[in-house]
């Protein structure tokens, strides 16, 4: 019988890279081999599914409604 432990250890995205790469090889493989194999399916909520599918459809039939990125950028920081 195994027991799982979770811990939590606060780490930055760049503290962990630096962990990583301080593994041996081996276990570089198992973690990349089980990164890209990691098939859990994300939930995304119904809520959310048919508010993108609402706005893909607004946005097709308006397509003159879409800005670029550039424009969304300059709204964002101007909150």
């Amino acid at each position: 019988m195994s027991t799982t432990t979770n811990i939590y250890l606060p780490l930055q995205f760049n503290q962990l890279v630096e962990l990583i790469k301080n593994l041996p090889k081996k276990e570089k493989q198992q973690l990349a081999d089980l990164l890209l194999n990691d098939n859990q399916a994300i939930d995304v909520p119904e809520a959310q599914k048919a508010f993108v599918r609402s706005s893909i459809k607004k946005h097709k039939k308006n397509p003159e409604l879409l800005i670029n990125e550039k424009q969304a950028w300059k709204l964002i920081d101007e909150q």
